[in-house]
């Protein structure tokens, strides 16, 4: 599971990347620097949470405790999200607002692909 959680983070960032690549190339207007920040905190607690909810599914009452610690991660990277997306845009500042919409645009965007991400891989291993 935890290879697999890791891979698809992976491969999400690596889209990222090349959307990112490919944004900045076209469509300029609509690139912040703080994308590469959105694209590796996202890698990061995902490789954290991985490796966390390995941990958990020890045999002995592994089902509970596996479905408590994945909802703790949860509601941890949706708060560590929002302080993120906090943190962004007081440092971008309130002048650059196409830019603090862009940055709080895929910081979402990637926390719910990665939601998707983690969900798919899960239900994946419960099932089979």
């Amino acid at each position: 599971m935890r290879v697999k959680l890791q891979f698809v983070a992976t491969a999400i960032t690596a889209l990222g990347i090349l959307l990112g690549m490919v944004c900045k190339r076209l469509i300029p207007q609509y690139w912040t620097d703080w994308y590469v920040a959105v694209l590796a905190f996202f890698w990061v607690v995902e490789m954290v949470m991985s490796f966390v909810l390995e941990r958990s599914l020890q045999p002995a009452t592994a089902n509970k405790r596996f479905m408590q610690t994945y909802l703790i991660a949860k509601g941890v990277k949706f708060v560590l999200t929002i302080v993120l997306i906090g943190v962004g845009i007081q440092q971008i500042g309130t002048e650059e607002k196409t830019e603090t919409m862009v940055f709080a645009g895929s910081a979402v965007a990637f926390y719910l692909l990665h939601l998707a991400g983690e969900t798919f891989v899960l239900t994946k291993k419960k099932n089979g």
